[in-house]
Order: structure tokens, then C-alpha cells, then sequence
């Protein structure tokens, strides 16, 4: 299959959130303690995190070729190219280019502990779909979502600004990881024959849709309730709580996934929802850290 562009769907700004609202938490969380922040180290590991995103994205596409799970997935770059060993190279290059990235922020550093946990996170997203772990496929993929692109990534983002590792960030970090969770939960709904046909055990396939749906509201519960329960024990500053004007969009998100669980066309409108609220709630979670400096 090919398109007059096909690369369009692998530059869509909106899938790279995940790397982008980590590195503004950690960031900000460092503003908030440090009162400073180093503006190159930022940059470096902004960019050193979506190119090791695009790492993923790219040799995702190619593992999941592989089994068959994505032969009905519109957007997948190996369908639109028909060309798995570009797609699969490209990544690589990538991949490179993003460590890079890290190996420059390290040099501001006497220990290697920055490089020790993105190497860690690198692995991680190897494992996610490639073989032999496929991961994914046995059922862990939000988990391994939620520590590379929670605890991992803010608490490496945050360390290139200070040098060391701040409790703060950690806490911040879970927050930012079920909201990334969340993402990858819902992906799975419209997509849940395939996945079941080519033997990938997402929670929506063991638990069947509806279960699947209703389980949804602990999920987006968890990282308000972490929220609250940081704002009242004086952990994170007031202003944090501006995480919490997502509560709409998430309500709406619930609702939508629970009323058409079962339902590939209508659920999948659920996604760019969990989209949104991942990068609003990281956003406002960074405002509120900037704003109490």
C-alpha cells in the first residue's frame, strides 16, 4: 500500500506528547526548586526524547508487520510504504541521533546515573514490541508506557537541569505515567479484533470490551487522586492544581469509551480525547510548578 505521503502520519505533532510533556514537567519542577534552568540542556533533551519516540514509533511499526497485528492499521508507515528495512533504519538512525543527545547532557556531569537510566528507558522501548520480549503482547504494555514515559523520562529531564534526583519529580513522574497509560489503554479498543487474532493479551483483549470499559474511570482516577493527595500534604505547590480543569474532558472520555466499548468507529473517537488530556493535564502540571517559583 502507498500514499502521496506517507510520512505525514509518522510527523502528526499530536503522537509526540509523550516525549515532549515529560521534559516540560521535569523541566519546570526543576525551575521550581533550582530557580534556574539551563536553556541548552533543555533543548537537548527535548530533542534527544522525541527522536528516541520516533526510534520507537518507527521499529514498532515494523515489529507489529512482522506478526500481522497491524494488516488493517491505516496509518502504519511499513503499510504505506511497503518498505519494513527503510522504516526499521530510519528508527535506527534515529535512535542514534537522540542518544546523542543524552551523551551531550551527561558531559555537563561527573557520574554516567543520566545516560545509566535513559540506556534503561531504551531498553525498555525495545522490549515494549521487539523480539523476543513483545512485551506488549503478553499484556504489559501500559506498564512499560507508564515507566518510560513517566518515572523515566521527567526524572531524566529534571536531572539534566540539577545533577541528581529530585522526590518531587518522582511523584510528578506518576501523574504523567497514567496519563500516558491512559493513551495506550484506549488505543486498544478499536483495534481489539486484530490484537485478539494475532494473540496480543491488551487488557481489553483478556477482559473483553465492556469489562475493559468499565475499568477505565480507576485509571483516570488514580493520577487526580495522586494530585490531590500531594497538593494536601504540601508536596507539590497550589498552583498544581490546574491539573484538575481536565476533569471535563475526562468525564467525557469515560462516558464515551463505557457507551461504545464494542464499537471499533465510535470508540476510537476516545483516543484523540486521551491525547488531549495527557498533553492539557502535563501542561498545566508544569504551569503550576512555573507558577510558584
Amino acid at each position: 500500500m502507498s500514499a502521496p505521503f506517507p510520512w505525514k502520519a509518522a510527523l502528526n505533532p499530536a503522537i509526540y506528547t509523550a516525549a515532549v510533556i515529560p521534559v516540560l514537567v521535569g523541566t519546570a519542577i526543576a525551575w521550581y526548586e533550582l530557580g534556574r534552568i539551563d536553556i541548552l540542556r533543555f533543548v537537548l533533551c527535548l530533542i534527544g526524547l522525541i527522536l528516541v519516540q520516533i526510534w520507537i514509533n518507527f521499529t514498532n511499526d515494523v515489529f507489529d508487520a512482522q506478526t500481522g497485528v497491524d494488516r488493517n492499521k491505516a496509518d502504519s508507515l511499513v503499510n504505506l510504504t511497503g518498505n519494513p528495512s527503510l522504516v526499521f533504519w530510519l528508527g535506527t538512525l534515529s535512535l542514534g541521533l537522540g542518544y546523542l543527545c543524552f551523551v551531550g547532557i551527561n558531559s555537563f556531569f561527573p557520574s554516567y546515573e543520566l545516560l545509566i537510566a535513559g540506556t534503561i528507558g531504551i531498553f525498555l522501548g525495545y522490549s515494549y514490541q521487539g523480539p523476543p520480549f513483545r512485551l506488549a503482547y503478553r499484556g504489559w504494555g501500559e506498564l512499560v508506557s507508564f515507566v518510560c514515559f513517566g518515572p523515566i523520562a521527567v526524572l531524566v529531564a529534571d536531572y539534566s537541569q540539577r545533577g541528581n534526583w529530585s522526590l518531587t519529580a518522582f511523584k510528578a513522574s506518576l501523574i504523567v505515567g497514567f496519563f500516558t497509560s491512559l493513551i495506550l489503554y484506549i488505543h486498544h479498543f478499536p483495534q481489539v479484533e486484530d490484537d485478539r487474532a494475532f494473540g496480543k493479551r491488551t487488557p481489553v483483549v483478556r477482559w473483553g470490551t465492556l469489562r475493559a470499559a468499565r475499568r477505565v474511570i480507576f485509571l483516570v482516577a488514580i493520577p487526580y487522586l495522586l494530585s490531590m493527595w500531594f497538593g494536601l500534604q504540601g508536596d507539590f505547590p497550589r498552583w498544581t492544581g490546574l491539573v484538575f480543569f481536565t476533569l471535563p474532558l475526562t468525564v467525557q472520555l469515560v462516558q464515551q469509551v463505557n457507551d461504545f466499548h464494542d464499537q471499533p468507529s465510535a470508540v476510537a473517537k476516545a483516543l484523540p480525547m486521551a491525547v488531549r488530556i495527557h498533553f492539557l493535564s502535563g501542561v498545566l502540571l508544569a504551569l503550576g510548578f512555573v507558577l510558584s517559583s
